[in-house]
């Protein structure tokens, strides 16, 4: 990872952390009313984790400087991270804890045969773009062949922040939106190098105010699971739990399968739809 743009990441999550905390919060009592900006001070951070104010002002402007895993916990307990910001942290302070990837970019032949039999459950598989690379036929029933589409709308997060108003809309969008982004940004940092993925994110910062809002939010999730409810033109309100999983061990490639919810009617929805399709 480019240590330049690791440590600018790094320096906007600990902005975002601090900003959105208030002394009370922390135990500290000081007068609020004339703080031009929400949220914690620096020097507030650095007394409450036991560093000095010069030490983390330049780790939040995204200095060259050497960062201990102690020191990380302190900032981890300070800025009230979850388990899944705690991670990310590491992750963007220690880039030595990146897992290795592979550049074999074909899907194996028994990985289509699992999509293929999952008649009901919509699936697919995306790589470390987050581009769809596979998908069953039920997922092409409801969403469109991806065969005659052009390569960026193969992107989920493009396909959620750009094409919302597509026929098989998400009911839940502001819920599913939010979700799916904090889990991209917990991935995104395992990538930053990618120009490919760069060029996506800067696109989208430019054209969706939607995205913008929640980018700059910095939320981070280790959690790809939820529900999703789809409104489709043909078989009216279906519902969905959805979880994602890794293929094969390999951290570039994720399989999201979406399970009918029980009771919903969702299911014998879908096997009309592939009668008729």
């Amino acid at each position: 990872m480019n240590n330049e743009r690791r440590r600018k990441e790094l320096a906007d999550f600990l902005r975002s952390r601090r900003s959105r905390l208030s002394p009370h919060e922390v135990g500290l009592s000081v007068d609020t009313t004339r703080r031009r900006t929400p949220g914690l001070r620096r020097e507030e951070v650095a007394s409450l984790s036991g560093i000095s104010l010069p030490w983390y002002t330049a780790l939040e402007q995204g200095r060259d400087i050497q960062v201990s895993e102690q020191v990380l916990e302190s900032l981890a307990r300070t800025l009230r991270l979850s388990h899944d910001e705690r991670h990310h942290l590491l992750v963007l302070a220690n880039h030595g804890l990146l897992p290795n990837t592979t550049g074999d970019e074909s899907v194996p032949s028994a990985v289509q045969q699992i999509l293929d039999r999952m008649g009901t459950y919509p699936a697919y598989v995306i790589d470390k773009h987050w581009n769809v690379i596979a998908w069953n036929k039920i997922s092409s029933t409801l969403c469109g062949n991806m065969n005659e589409v052009a390569q960026v709308e193969k992107n989920v997060l493009w396909q959620v922040f750009m094409m919302k108003d597509k026929e098989a809309r998400i009911v839940n969008w502001e819920h599913v939106a939010t979700a799916l982004l904090a889990y991209f940004r917990n991935r995104y940092v395992m990538n930053m190098d990618d120009s490919w993925l760069r060029e996506v994110v800067c696109e989208l910062h430019d054209k969706s105010e939607e995205f913008r809002v929640r980018w700059e939010r910095h939320d981070v999730s280790g959690h790809s699971e939820g529900e999703q409810v789809i409104q489709h033109p043909k078989a009216g309100l279906l519902t969905f739990r959805y979880n994602t999983f890794a293929v094969s061990g390999r951290g570039d490639y994720a399989m999201r399968v979406f399970t009918p919810v029980e009771g919903t009617g969702t299911e014998e929805k879908l096997e009309q739809l592939l009668r008729e399709s």
